[in-house]
C-alpha cells in the first residue's frame, strides 16, 4: 500500500484537504478584521478605510497555510449605506484559493441609539488543487496526478446590531454551497457569530471583552478575547480558541493615517512542537474624505 511521506507532507496535504482546504483560514486579529467575513460590518468613522494583511501559519513547514488579503470600504452617511471590496489569496498545502468580492450594507436607525445593518457580498472565487504535490514511495500508474481547478460565483450575507457600546453580529459565507455538496473545489457554507462590549474605564481608555463562534460542517471553533485600547493610539489583547490556541495581539498607530497590528498564535495540541506558531500582520489606513460641507452663503443661517 502506498504511503505519503514525510511527516510534514501528511500534515500539509492530508489534514488541509479534510479541513482547511474546504474552509477559510481563521484570522488572529479578528477583533479589528470583522469586515473580512461580515459585509454588514463596514466602519462608519468618516474615513475611507483600507487593510492589508498577511497570515502565515505553521511556521517551519514547507507549503504551510498562508493568506494575504486587501480590504477597502467607504460609507455614505446621507444614504445610510456603505460599499466594500475584499481580495483574498490563500494557499494551504496542495490547494490555492483566490477570491474577489464586492460588499454592500444598509443601516437602519431606531430611537434610543439602536441600529441594525444588513450586508450582502457577491463575487467569484478560483480554487486549484495540485495533486502533483503528493509524493508516493512507489510509482503507481493507476493513481491520477493532475491539477484541477474551478471558478465559481460566491455570496455572503451578514447582519450586525449595535446599541451604544454593544455589538452583536452574524455572517454566513459561501451561502450557495451546502455542506453536503462541498468538495475540494467547492467551499462549504460557513457561519460566524460574535458579541462584544466596549467598557469605558475612563476617558480614552477602553476594555473590550468578546466571544466568537465559527462553524463549517464538522469544524467548530469557539473563542473569547479581551482587548485594551488607549484612544486610537495603542491596543493590546489576548484571545483563546478553546482547545486549539492562545493568541497575543497588539496594535500601534504609527502616523495620522496608518496603524500596524500584530498577532502571535502560540497554538496547542499535538503539532505544537513541530512549528513556531502563527504570525499575522495587518496594516490599516484611514484616509479622510473630502468635506461634504459647503461654503456658499445659501447654507449659512
Amino acid at each position: 500500500m502506498n504511503r505519503i511521506r514525510p511527516l510534514y507532507t501528511i500534515l500539509l496535504l492530508i489534514i488541509p484537504i479534510v479541513t482547511y482546504s474546504q474552509s477559510d483560514l481563521l484570522f488572529s486579529n479578528y477583533n479589528i478584521n470583522t469586515i473580512a467575513r461580515n459585509p454588514a460590518s463596514i466602519e462608519n468613522n468618516g474615513t475611507i478605510n483600507a487593510y492589508l494583511g498577511v497570515h502565515q501559519q505553521w511556521i517551519g513547514f514547507e507549503d504551510a497555510p498562508n493568506m494575504q488579503w486587501v480590504h477597502i470600504s467607504n460609507t455614505f452617511e446621507r444614504l445610510n449605506m456603505g460599499l466594500s471590496m475584499n481580495i483574498f489569496n490563500q494557499s494551504v498545502g496542495a490547494t490555492l484559493t483566490q477570491n474577489i468580492k464586492l460588499g454592500y450594507n444598509y443601516r437602519i436607525y431606531f430611537g434610543g441609539g439602536h441600529n441594525v445593518s444588513f450586508g450582502l457580498g457577491a463575487g467569484l472565487y478560483f480554487r486549484r488543487v495540485d495533486y502533483t504535490k503528493l509524493r508516493f514511495e512507489d510509482d503507481e500508474q493507476t493513481i491520477p496526478v493532475s491539477i484541477d481547478n474551478e471558478t465559481l460565483p460566491d455570496f455572503d450575507f451578514g447582519a450586525e446590531y449595535n446599541y451604544r457600546n454593544l455589538t452583536i453580529g452574524f455572517a454566513s459565507n459561501h451561502i450557495t454551497i451546502r455542506n453536503s455538496n462541498a468538495t475540494l473545489l467547492k467551499i462549504p457554507l460557513q457561519n460566524h457569530i460574535y458579541v462584544d462590549y466596549r467598557l469605558i474605564l475612563k476617558k480614552d481608555v477602553f476594555l473590550v471583552p468578546r466571544v466568537d463562534f465559527f462553524n463549517s460542517g464538522t469544524i467548530t471553533s469557539v473563542g473569547s478575547s479581551l482587548d485594551f485600547s488607549y484612544k486610537d493610539i495603542f491596543d493590546a489583547g489576548i484571545a483563546y480558541r478553546y482547545g486549539t490556541s492562545m493568541i497575543i495581539r497588539t496594535g500601534l498607530k504609527i502616523s495620522p493615517i496608518f496603524k500596524i497590528h500584530y498577532a502571535y498564535d502560540m497554538g496547542s495540541g499535538t503539532f505544537t512542537s513541530y512549528n513556531s506558531g502563527i504570525h499575522e500582520i495587518i496594516v490599516s489606513a484611514g484616509f479622510k474624505r473630502k468635506s461634504q460641507s459647503y461654503n456658499s452663503p445659501r447654507f449659512i443661517d
